[in-house]
This record gives C-alpha cells, structure tokens and sequence, in this order.
C-alpha cells in the first residue's frame, strides 16, 4: 500500500484527533496567513483552494478576516476532519482526497499546500505536482509551505513505527521554480519548532520551515527573443 493510503485510511484522522485543539486556536501562528496578509489587492482573489486543509480552518479565517466574496473549497485525506469542517464552517466546499488525484475541478486563484507534500509517496509525486500546478489559474498564486533541510532526505514516521512510511524533506519551492512557470513573490524561512513568534531568525536544518508565495504566469516568463 503507498503511503497516501494511509492517511487517506486511518492515520490522516489519527492525525486530526492529536492536533485538533491546537487548530481551534484563532491565536496560533499561522505563516500562510501571515504570508497572505502582505498581499496587494486581495479583493483579486475570489477563488481559493487548499490541499491538505485539515477541517478548514484555514479557510475559514481567509474567508471571514479578508475575502467574504471568495468561494473557499478544501481537500484533506482525512474524513473525519472533513466531517468536522462540514459542521464547524458551511461556508466551505469540503471533500475528502488526495493531492494526486483531488476531487476538485476548475482552476484557482489561489491555491494552499502547507506541510503536505512531505506526506506524499514518491510513486505519486510527480503527479502530485501536475495536479497542483493545474489548480491554479494563469496569473495565479501559489502559497507553500513545508519543511527546508540543508538537503533532501527522507525520516521514518515516528506515529506509525511497525509501516515503511516516511516524510520527506526537500526544497518544494524549487521545484515549481524549476518548470519555468513560477517566480517567487516572497519567501520566509523560520524555525519550525519555535511557535511563540513570527521572528525570523537562524534555524538549524533539522527545525527549518519555509512558506513561501509564487506567482504563476505561462508566457510572462519567457521573453520572446
């Protein structure tokens, strides 16, 4: 079974119940929203994804601080999350999936990865990638977060010791970079085990996050020579 499946089955809600009080939390440090508050012209965005967006909560605090007129749909492997975001938030559109095959169409003007693609099998990565990049519409956005070790490496999943599953940790902006689509409008790098302040400060690889905002254009970077 590749390890997608496990969260879709099981752990993504084993996930949920052990973090659910800490989302819950309107004061808790969020880089995403710390990140999308800088934004010109926010009142541009009226479409909003983000996979892998727990019960919503996320979506719900864009939705209510700065983009009441924005339709807000989310995916998340897990069903109970998704049950809960049901409840807690009917303003959203939420369904259960994955970033490989997520049950959404249509495209975005801003789409949501935080702390997801380290989950994702290496058997379905790529595809994962396609998948993003076709949700978000030319001239879009792209808001990613995840962990940035000094090199790409792979841990085993402390949760669930007795299954080969794994995170994976590597630079993800680069890759989107790398396509020649994407151009970063900003980038912070923070320590991600410090939850106490959005200071910017020097962090060992181990504990290093990045959230970082791309731009997508599909010929504005490529001058016509």
């Amino acid at each position: 079974m590749i390890q997608d499946n496990f969260f879709c089955f099981g752990e993504g809600d084993n996930w949920y119940k052990r973090n659910q009080t800490a989302l819950a939390n309107s004061k808790k440090l969020d880089w995403p929203l710390f990140l999308f508050d800088m934004i010109e012209r926010k009142e541009k965005v009226f479409s909003i994804l983000e996979l892998g967006c727990s019960n919503g909560f996320r979506l719900h605090r864009l939705k209510q601080g700065h983009l009441p007129q924005a339709r807000c749909v989310g995916v998340d492997a897990s069903s109970d999350a998704i049950a809960s975001g049901m409840t807690l938030y009917p303003e959203l559109e939420l369904y259960q999936g994955v970033i490989s095959s997520p049950p959404v169409d249509g495209q975005f003007d801003l789409v949501i990865v935080n702390y997801v693609l380290h989950w994702v099998d290496r058997s379905t990565f790529a595809q994962s990638i396609a998948s993003i990049d076709q949700l978000v519409r030319d001239d879009g956005m792209l808001l990613l977060g995840d962990f940035l070790p000094d090199f790409q490496q792979r841990r085993r999943y402390h949760h669930m010791p007795e299954e080969n599953v794994f995170t994976y940790k590597q630079n993800y902006p680069d890759i989107f970079t790398s396509l020649g689509l994407y151009r970063q409008l900003a980038t912070f790098t923070y320590n991600h085990d410090t939850t106490d302040s959005y200071s910017l400060q020097p962090s060992p690889s181990s504990s290093r996050g990045v959230c970082t905002l791309l731009h997508k254009s599909l010929d504005g970077f490529y001058p016509e020579v």
